[in-house]
């Protein structure tokens, strides 16, 4: 198949990813590639994906990434948007032209204007996957109007949690979790009962940077940080003073390539995830449970979709810090090998794979000779 992959403008698809959304884009890019399909993503300029021809997007630079800091809070009319819109309305117009060289277009922006101009194209399938929960108001707002209005636009998300998120705006035509290649991540199947504990995840609020930092230190362990610093006032005011204060029990590393990251995942004894909002998949904790480390998570969005609660790791109640402090102690009791094959049971990148060849089948007059 022909296939035109839209990817979230805000920032580049390249190591080291931003987010999850951005990670799985360009491995959906080179397993469909490796299948066969021929792949053309649409991405912001600088974006590189190996092996995948790239159509780059000049995106202005004062189109950046929203903040999620305060769900269900409109976002404001910054002097990015505008901007944002004219980009998203010129690439869907550009592939109304273009629909002959394509089979289907599939895009993976959470940005108004992504859903409002893509109805543009009515030639070819297009198909949205829908990465964050329901806590944009214009976003709920114009997926209701699609709704009511019998859009053709085809939806998917990433979890049963995540398409509840929507049900008084929209409904789902499709849920695909998310997958990894496992042959990438190495499995650890032992480690140190000194290793410390590690948060992996974007510098944000609702990640829960400064829970897991305390859920840490109430047990007495050592936590080491690895991600990007994607809300720079709140790393700033929240972060930094307390990674000041606590430099001798906590670590930070920065944003780190995947080889890195999940060679650090195979070397610690748990993964925090202290979520602060709705989680609509999880990608890190997937990672880590591929790696052979369990995790201790809020029981909140699709987590208990991610995780086996007592087998690959624990969920505990939304913010109770105690308990999760408390569950660190358990920790061992879980089996590594367990949290590796569970993953590659549910998410596996080969299962996304085919979960996405089958849905771009089945909504497109290709046929497969």
């Amino acid at each position: 198949m022909r296939i035109a992959l839209v990817a979230p403008l805000v920032t580049t698809i390249s190591e080291p990813f931003t987010g999850g959304s951005q990670a799985v884009v360009a491995d959906l890019a080179m397993g469909l590639a490796q299948r066969g399909h021929h792949v053309t993503l649409f991405a912001r300029a600088g974006s590189k994906v190996p092996g995948i021809t790239i159509e780059p997007v000049t995106v202005p630079e004062n189109v950046t990434p929203s903040s999620f800091a305060e769900p269900g809070k409109e976002q404001a009319l910054d002097p990015g948007f505008m901007d944002q819109a004219n980009v998203f309305l010129e690439l869907f117009l550009q592939l109304r032209q273009r629909a002959d060289e394509f089979d289907v277009i599939h895009a993976h922006a959470f940005d108004w204007p992504s859903f409002a101009c893509s109805t543009a194209v009515t030639t070819i399938p297009v198909m949205h996957t829908v990465h964050l929960p329901a806590i944009s108001p214009e976003i709920n707002n114009v997926l209701s109007i699609l709704e009511r209005q019998g859009h053709p636009l085809t939806l998917i998300t990433v979890s049963q949690a995540c398409a509840r998120d929507y049900a008084a705006y929209t409904s789902f035509d499709h849920v695909i979790y998310n997958g990894l290649d496992l042959d990438a991540i190495p499995f650890s199947a032992h480690v140190a009962p000194t290793a410390p504990l590690l948060f992996a995840g974007r510098i944000t609020p609702e990640k829960g940077v400064e829970q897991a930092i305390k859920i840490a230190e109430r047990a007495g362990k050592p936590l080491i940080i690895a991600g990007g610093i994607y809300d720079q006032r709140y790393y700033t005011e929240r972060i930094a003073p307390l990674l000041e204060q606590k430099k001798d029990s906590v670590t930070y590393l920065g944003q780190l390539n995947h080889p890195d990251l999940w060679k650090l995942m195979g070397e610690v004894q748990g993964l925090l995830f202290p979520i602060a909002w709705d989680e609509p998949f999880g990608l890190t904790p997937v990672e880590a449970m591929a790696a052979g480390t369990p995790v201790i998570a809020f029981a909140r969005g699709a987590t208990s979709e991610v995780i086996e609660h007592g087998r690959t790791g624990f969920l505990v109640p939304a913010e109770d810090c105690e308990q999760a402090a408390a569950a660190v102690e358990q920790l061992s009791e879980i089996s590594r090998e367990y949290c590796r094959s569970h993953v590659k049971a549910n998410f596996s990148l080969q299962r996304m794979l085919a979960a996405h060849e089958k849905i771009y089948q089945q909504h497109s007059s290709y046929s497969q000779t």
